[in-house]
């Protein structure tokens, strides 16, 4: 009996002993994963803490970079008039750059490196224009990883509106489903939205789509710059507008304050101020600078000023004066030789001049201004139309002058900057760029896009890779049309009204949908909420613009445009 109790007492006691054993091992396991859990949560948190330290210094540095360099007149007040001393000022190419430098102010300050990547990524010829594409970046802790954070910054003594994928320093007006699929919005003085499209048929006739065109839209960090924040939205369809005459004409009691639904982008005032471009001026800058006469170069710079700053003289009698001085080689033609095969049978050592006398030139096949590969300057003076064929593609490859109006139809491919001290009209129209490379076009006069890429269903990429502005209005019609622009839009606005309107500024007609043609007009109108089925799709995208470095319009301004922030 007493073995018996001992028995069970010394049972009782190793189950005891076991239970306290594997409770003190559960607790110890618990403690042990709460001290790994906490362990990692605080790696996390100094992880998460070096990135976003990181990401803050490199923004601060960015916003003292544009301080720097946000000067009305910069290369004067800081004695930079070539290209190498632009490097100087900034402090790149340099192992140990100077603590007076950009590169090496950045550096100290807030521990961001500066990698000059023009030429490497771009082939930006460094030596002749002002243009910097920099790579920023500051390091960070993740785990037991180094990595960085880092933004492409493009720094270029170019206009505002080279920042924006729409608008206008006047009005800007949106009808229909238009999507900003990437970059902002600006508008000088007013905006309007509506869900109606307007379009123009064949035969003149003004129409407006009979059902919801979808409302414009644009992706999350899209900023719309409008004076005053002052937005006015229509959803009445095809009662936002009347035709009168030969007008559209906007029913003013029917825009109301603010975006339907409380919804739409982020509006903001512009903080920075707008750098605008003078056209003739800019026009003149490049015949000269074409012809040899260079403000950086010594011997030159002298003959430089002297011409541009005469105002009485107009572009037109620079550009023949420096034909007549031998500076400008004269294209010689014949009433039986072609146009382009007399342009692309120029040696092309000089720019060439050719000399309509104000009357039209058409061009139905492709043309080659280069030289060396680099784009080479074709001065017209006379209207131009370039007119490709319907079963072949008209390359353009250079950059070109139009003293008169431009007129692009037909299949083109187009590698160039262009500058048209008349009207620009873009119809009936598939485009695409040549060589990698699009288009940059700049007009005096109005601009009118319309049938582009016609009754073409939506694609992932792109199909017009360029840049279009103009002096005046501009009207774009893509409704029937297709058209992805990877680049952007704008319309300076300088009294005279977009056409078929009586609107100063941009105005966009777009659908958001499928359109069905019967008898070559947009017949069966399909719509769709999916903002990748909008008929008109903008796509800002700064590189765009160094492609097109010699032939973008200068200022005597530095700009500052960043690329979105990556991690390496």
């Amino acid at each position: 009996m007493n073995r018996l109790r001992l028995n069970a007492a010394g049972y009782s006691l190793v189950t005891t002993m076991l239970m306290i054993t594997l409770f003190f091992l559960l607790g110890l396991t618990i403690l042990t994963v709460a001290v790994q859990q906490a362990r990692f949560t605080a790696v996390r948190v100094e992880n998460i803490e070096s990135f976003h330290e990181a990401k803050t210094a490199l923004n601060e540095a960015i916003a003292e970079l544009k301080a720097e360099l946000s000067d009305d007149d910069f290369f004067v007040h800081h004695d930079i008039f070539t290209p190498s001393q632009w490097d100087a000022f900034l402090g790149i190419n340099e192992d140990t750059p100077s603590p007076e430098t950009i590169t090496g102010k950045l550096k100290a300050r807030y521990g961001v490196e500066v990698e000059d990547v023009s030429y490497r990524l771009y082939n930006i010829p460094t030596n002749k224009v002002f243009l910097r594409a920099l790579n920023l970046s500051k390091p960070f802790t993740d785990g037991h990883r180094e990595r960085k954070v880092k933004r492409l910054v493009f720094l270029t003594n170019t206009p505002s509106f080279l920042k924006y994928a729409l608008g206008s320093k006047e009005t800007v007006i949106l009808n229909g489903g238009v999507y900003v699929e990437q970059g902002n919005v600006y508008a000088g003085k007013s905006a309007y939205i509506s869900n109606a499209a307007n379009y123009v048929k064949k035969s003149g006739e003004l129409t407006i789509a009979p059902i919801d065109a979808g409302l414009p839209a644009s992706i999350n960090d899209s900023i719309w710059h409008i004076h005053d924040k002052l937005l006015f939205s229509c959803t009445q369809t095809s009662s936002c507008w009347k035709t009168g005459g030969r007008t559209f004409q906007m029913e003013e009691g029917l825009f109301f304050p603010g975006w339907p639904d409380d919804g739409g982008p982020l509006i903001q005032q512009e903080t920075d101020d707008f750098i605008d471009t003078d056209f003739e001026r800019t026009v003149k800058d490049k015949l000269l600078q074409a012809a040899g006469l260079s403000p950086l170069s010594p011997e030159t710079q002298q003959a430089y000023i002297e011409r541009i700053e005469n105002d009485h003289q107009a572009p037109l009698d620079v550009a023949r004066e420096l034909e007549q001085e031998g500076n400008l080689a004269r294209v010689v033609t014949d009433d039986e030789t072609p146009y382009e095969q007399s342009i692309n049978q120029m040696p092309k050592d000089k720019p060439l001049w050719l000399d309509a006398e104000g009357k039209e030139i058409t061009l139905y096949r492709g043309i080659d201004v280069q030289q060396n590969g680099q784009n080479q300057w074709l001065i017209v003076n006379g209207d131009l139309r370039i007119e490709g064929s319907t079963k072949s593609t008209a390359a353009v490859r250079g950059n070109l002058i139009v003293f008169g109006d431009l007129t692009l139809t037909g299949n083109l491919a187009l590698n160039a900057s262009i500058y048209v001290t008349g009207k620009t009209t873009i119809y009936n129209s598939h485009i695409d760029g040549a060589d990698g490379k699009g288009l940059v076009l700049l007009s005096k006069g109005t601009l009118d896009i319309a049938r582009i890429n016609e009754f073409q269903d939506s694609s992932e990429i792109p199909n017009l890779k360029g840049y279009f502005y103009t002096d005046s209005s501009a009207t774009i019609y893509v409704v029937g049309s297709y058209l992805y622009i990877e680049g952007g839009l704008f319309a300076r606005g300088n009294g005279a009204a977009a056409p078929d309107t009586d609107i100063n500024g941009l105005v966009i007609n777009a659908f958001r949908g499928r359109i069905e043609p019967k008898d070559g007009e947009p017949w069966n109108f399909i719509p769709s909420s999916d903002m990748r089925q909008s008929r008109l799709i903008v796509k800002y995208n700064p590189r765009v613009l160094v492609e097109q470095g010699t032939g973008l319009p200068f200022v005597n301004q530095i700009s500052l445009v960043a690329d979105r922030l990556e991690v390496e």
